[in-house]
């Protein structure tokens, strides 16, 4: 007796394995962490360190087992970064209010089809922004937000999304950050023979303020 079956067919996705060691922060985790920026999110990395030269506007850089900050490549949405100034990408620069995923590998990605300037670092940084997802048929999103911190800091925040058609979307976000970045601090001096107290004050930071505007679409 012989079984004769009609056509079928199987559908499925290609297994994709990371076969370099990746770290990954997106979603509800990178939303839930207390971070200002992408270097601040960096931070809970392994195998990472983080140079912070001071302040909210101060240059934030990252070398990944002190190979040296030359040496990580920083990608935005596929894009590779540079600084034709000093060659350091300033990871401070970048919110985290259009930032989906940040993804870090030693090495480079596992993909087959990926730009030469990949293979050029000893560690990537990839930066993947916000893809507009729009439910229950409407039409945009909105979305607003203050922070505020220490220093007289003020943050305040927006992204405006429209869906143009099913394949088709727009969106800007922007932000404003304003700091006085006044803080008190102890300013003592001694005699160096005697160690007797010249003066032992309290003084007040100055030239620590930022305002700095940001637009994205």
């Amino acid at each position: 007796m012989w079984l004769q079956l009609d056509e079928f067919v199987v559908v499925g996705s290609p297994l994709m394995n990371e076969v370099i060691p990746v770290q990954k922060l997106s979603g509800e985790k990178l939303k839930n962490l207390s971070s200002f920026s992408v270097a601040d999110a960096i931070r809970y990395f392994s195998g990472v360190q983080i140079k912070d030269y001071g302040g909210i506007g101060g240059l934030k850089t990252v070398n990944v087992r002190s190979m040296g900050t030359h040496h990580v490549g920083v990608f935005y949405d596929g894009i590779q970064l540079g600084n034709a100034q000093n060659g350091q990408i300033d990871l401070g620069k970048f919110s985290l209010e259009n930032i989906e995923e940040i993804s870090l590998y030693n090495g480079q990605k596992s993909n087959i089809f990926q730009p030469g300037k990949d293979f050029g670092s000893s560690a990537t940084i990839y930066l993947r922004t916000r893809i507009p997802s729009f439910d229950n048929n409407k039409q945009y999103n909105l979305k607003g937000s203050v922070k505020t911190g220490s220093f007289d800091l003020v943050n305040p925040s927006f992204l405006y999304e429209y869906k143009i058609n099913d394949n088709i979307s727009a969106s800007v976000n922007g932000e404003y950050i304003i700091s006085s970045g006044k803080y008190k601090y102890r300013y003592k001096r001694v005699f160096p023979n005697t160690n007797e107290v010249m003066y032992d004050t309290t003084a007040v930071r100055e030239n620590g303020d930022i305002a700095s505007l940001r637009f994205e679409g």
